[in-house]
């Protein structure tokens, strides 16, 4: 009876073993599929195969020696950084390798494309200048565009103080004309001849911003040692890498692009975790996570299978086993329990903080409008009167000199009208500055009064349309949060608009919605995503209609133009302290 009872358990332990060996097999043929590249076929058509092969020892790549890291051993012709990686790696892909032409300077690079010689750039800044000449792949990684600074600067650094520290980008770089094509205003930036140069700078201090992309920063403070460098913000967009081909090899564009999509996410995610320092991803996303993952599940695998014979053959301890289990499942339930509770509770601070940073968020409002009344009231109370006391002094000169039949009267009147047109425009700004008062005039005495000088001044049909008294009912802050959304979009459109002629602002009510249109008849602003849209000015109309309690819409009319939509709810209550903003 014993002796069955052993065999039967033996054969028991044999079946779970094979059990756990065809897993472990199957294991292995998926590795060696996806890794190894069993089985796969070539994805690229046979005409595209045949003039890779005849033609791929005459394509030429120029790495940028400027850019992090496009560097190379001399003595043995290798090279290495994000793009040369990227480069490499399609060539395994494609399995060929281009010539690779070696430069010390950007100059350089350009003397060669110039002569003929380069027939795939690596990493390229696309520009409609180059889509003349250049054929771009589809972008195979983007870069965080970043503001470094000292740590014991960004201690005590506010966001509006940005556009008055002394700010660097590298001379040429594509990340020069990025800001130039993104900033929402003029930048003084100060030209370093690169990266490095320009982060060591701030380090000792003789900067206080580099702008520059992720990767460059985080190689260059990790080679250099740069300790005291910390990151300041990201500048909301993104650097993109990609290959340029000559526009006269069309094919070898489609082929490059076919090789990017064939790298895989694990391939991209070890070139980026190789040069980029600045490592924010989350665990789950880790290469050596989810090693170490696999590695335990095999174990954790193993385990089981040896568990589970074990028991079949020992079949007496059943009921202790089970006691055991048991005893296991109640702790693991009063660690969920735990983990749940935890869970909770940072659930709530997270609410708590994402309603504090929207406080915040108001609060910079409120900062920014309290600051330019305050600029306006120094424009107007020291400028103003200094302008005011100058244009009096000339025109007395201008008289004097007039009665003695001097000369020199035509050119004081000139100046005089130079004065004249300086302080015109000098109260333009004070009124575009100081904070418009709704409460005591209304929101349709102000709008009017908007309307009214932008046709006075600027000389264009800006006219305001309201027929519904319920615009009585705003509350203050909904109020001045429409008439800033209105001056902010006038503005855009004097300022980008080509052949403006015409502006119509319109306020009207749907039920117990309101509406606030602003639209143009100018040229070139339509699209939102255009670069000059893309700035502060945008965002914090958007922000202004979310605290009206709806949303902006930015659209083109559809005889050409501009029209703004803002929707917001009429009964919202939204207390604002402080001015107007």
């Amino acid at each position: 009876m014993h002796k069955r009872t052993s065999d039967k358990s033996l054969r028991r332990m044999k079946s779970m073993l094979k059990w756990v060996l065809f897993v472990l097999v199957l294991g292995v043929l998926a590795f060696s599929t996806r890794f190894l590249g069993w089985g796969q076929q070539d994805f690229l058509t046979p005409e595209e195969r045949e003039w890779l092969e005849e033609h791929y020892r005459d394509i030429s790549v120029a790495p940028d020696p400027r850019w992090t890291p496009s560097q190379s051993i001399e003595e043995q012709q290798i090279y290495y950084g994000i793009s040369s990686d990227f480069m490499a790696l399609v060539e395994r892909k494609l399995n060929v390798r281009f010539t690779w032409l070696q430069a010390d300077s950007w100059e350089e690079v350009l003397e060669m494309e110039e002569a003929g010689k380069i027939d795939i750039h690596p990493v390229i800044f696309q520009t409609p200048d180059r889509d003349a000449d250049w054929l771009f792949t589809d972008a195979y990684m983007r870069i965080p565009v970043i503001a470094v600074m000292r740590a014991s600067l960004l201690e005590r650094f506010q966001p509006e103080q940005i556009w008055g520290l002394r700010m660097s980008v590298g001379s040429g770089y594509g990340i020069e004309n990025f800001l130039l094509q993104h900033a929402d205003r003029s930048l003084s930036l100060i030209p370093v001849e690169s990266d490095r140069f320009g982060l060591i700078k701030a380090a000792l201090g003789e900067i206080d911003v580099m702008v520059t992309d992720l990767a460059s920063a985080s190689y260059y403070i990790e080679e250099e040692g740069l300790t005291n460098l910390r990151l300041a913000a990201t500048l909301g967009s993104l650097y993109e890498f990609r290959f340029a081909s000559r526009r006269e090899l069309p094919k070898l564009h489609s082929i490059l692009n076919k090789a990017l999509a064939e790298i895989s996410r694990e391939e991209r995610r070890r070139i980026y975790d190789r040069w980029i320092v600045f490592d924010t991803r989350p665990f789950y996303r880790s290469v050596t996570f989810w090693y170490f993952a696999g590695v335990s599940l095999v174990f954790v695998l193993l385990v089981i299978g040896v568990i589970l014979a074990w028991n079949a053959a020992l079949k007496v301890e059943v009921d202790n086993k089970t006691a055991a289990l048991l005893d296991a499942q109640r702790k693991l339930e009063d660690r969920v329990r735990q983990r749940t509770a935890e869970l909770a509770s940072a659930n709530a601070a997270l609410e708590s903080e994402m309603r504090e940073r929207a406080r915040i968020a108001q609060d910079l409002l409120h900062v920014s409008g309290n600051e330019r009344a305050r600029i306006g009231r120094d424009l107007h109370d020291s400028v103003g009167q200094k302008l005011v006391g100058m244009l009096y002094l000339t025109r007395v000169l201008a008289e004097q000199l007039e009665e003695g039949h001097r000369e020199e009267a035509t050119s004081v009147y000139k100046i005089l009208d130079v004065i004249e047109s300086s302080l015109t425009e000098m109260k333009q700004i004070v009124r575009g500055l100081l904070p418009v008062d709704v409460l005591d005039k209304g929101l349709v005495s102000a709008l009017e009064a908007l309307t009214k000088e932008t046709e006075e001044y600027h000389h264009i049909d800006c006219r305001f349309v309201c027929e519904d008294e319920k615009v009585a009912e705003l509350d203050h802050a909904l109020a001045t949060n429409l008439y800033r959304i209105a001056q902010e979009a006038i503005s855009n459109a004097l300022k980008h608009a080509a052949k403006l002629t015409q502006i119509l602002v319109i306020l009207a009510f749907e039920g117990d919605d309101g509406i606030l249109v602003i639209e143009n008849d100018g040229e070139g602003i339509a699209k939102e995503s255009d670069s000059h849209w893309a700035g502060m000015g945008i965002k914090i109309m958007h922000y202004r209609a979310m605290l009206a309690g709806g949303h902006l819409d930015i659209a083109a009319r559809e005889n050409g133009g501009t029209i703004i939509t803002c929707h917001f709810d009429r009964h919202l209550k939204e207390p604002v302290d402080g001015e107007s903003l």
